[in-house]
């Protein structure tokens, strides 16, 4: 197929909310991309992800979505984002242009795209860094050296939240992934989601960012206003949240599980250190006194946390 050259879609999602609304995200670049899906080597590996940084996105674009059941109209904005909840129904062979143009964008990503809604009793929200793979949030050179020179196959994957995802299989919950990383990192994050069998939940990240863009501080309210829209249009019953004791996920979650006290049944919050802090101490109070039940996990935890997982699953079951 003959495709634009003007534009690439580098992410895409779509997210069956209910039965008549489906929600369009994603991601386009300026100039025609091809998705890096091969095991670089690590200094192959630094360059690709320095190059993102000074990646054009295709800024401030009327597009046009185009579905068996019609045609989305919507624009990208400064960071080349767009997103639309929309009656129109996805289709396999959806296809994104231009306004006025009828060659298509190509979509490069090696990752599912669409997400149904099949009534869900569970959905899982979880973190990314430092909660499925080890980032080093809380050390910036180390944060920097791991990004830049371990490619995703060989990225650490934290096997305490690995172990969690599959023990909750029967219940066959939808997962989100809600990062504060940037867009540049989709193809490396959906790289070592598969390698390591990860569950190819939907990826909800910030903006694709300039590198002056990422020396500014990213939106604070971001993953939590994130969340609030998975749950406010999303059907299911009840929200497990999982994330670290490294930024600010146990803050976050205490906002929500006070928002939503009867949705979230459970909390996991992962030890990122060996000793916990006197402002860690202080936020895993803030998170037990909502109620909610919570577990503040070390790796000899497991047996203990499974065991609750099961009596939980009879309930949901």
């Amino acid at each position: 197929m003959v495709y634009s050259k003007k534009a690439s879609v580098w992410e895409l999602s779509v997210l069956k909310l209910s039965a008549d609304k489906v929600w369009y995200k994603g991601v386009i670049l300026r100039g025609q991309r091809e998705f890096q899906n091969k095991k670089d080597k690590a200094l192959q590996n630094a360059i690709n992800v320095l190059r993102s940084y000074f990646t054009s996105v295709f800024a401030h674009r009327e597009i046009c979505i185009h579905t068996h059941s019609g045609v989305i109209y919507t624009k990208t904005d400064a960071f080349g984002r767009f997103q639309v909840v929309s009656e129109k129904a996805y289709s396999d062979d959806l296809k994104i242009t231009i306004l006025n143009e009828d060659i298509p964008l190509k979509i490069i990503q090696d990752y599912p795209i669409f997400f149904q809604e099949e009534q869900r009793t569970l959905d899982i929200i979880s973190d990314i860094d430092d909660t499925i793979l080890i980032s080093n949030t809380s050390n910036l050179y180390k944060r920097i050296k791991t990004l830049l020179f371990l490619i995703p196959e060989k990225r650490d994957v934290i096997d305490f939240t690995q172990n969690i995802f599959k023990a909750w299989q029967e219940v066959n919950p939808r997962l989100f992934y809600v990062s504060k990383s940037e867009s540049n990192l989709f193809g490396l994050l959906t790289r070592f989601i598969k390698h390591n069998n990860l569950p190819k939940g939907l990826l909800i990240l910030t903006p694709y960012l300039s590198l002056w863009q990422l020396l500014k501080q990213k939106p604070v309210d971001f993953k939590l206003e994130a969340i609030r829209f998975l749950i406010t249009n999303s059907t299911s019953k009840y929200y497990i949240l999982v994330g670290d004791d490294s930024q600010k996920d146990m803050a976050i979650y205490t906002t929500l599980a006070k928002a939503y006290p009867d949705l979230i049944l459970k909390i996991y919050i992962r030890q990122t250190g060996k000793t916990v802090n006197a402002q860690q101490q202080q936020l895993w109070k803030d998170v037990l006194d909502t109620g909610i039940s919570a577990s503040y996990f070390l790796p000899e935890h497991l047996n203990l946390i499974l065991k609750e997982i099961q009596t939980l699953k009879q309930e949901l079951i």
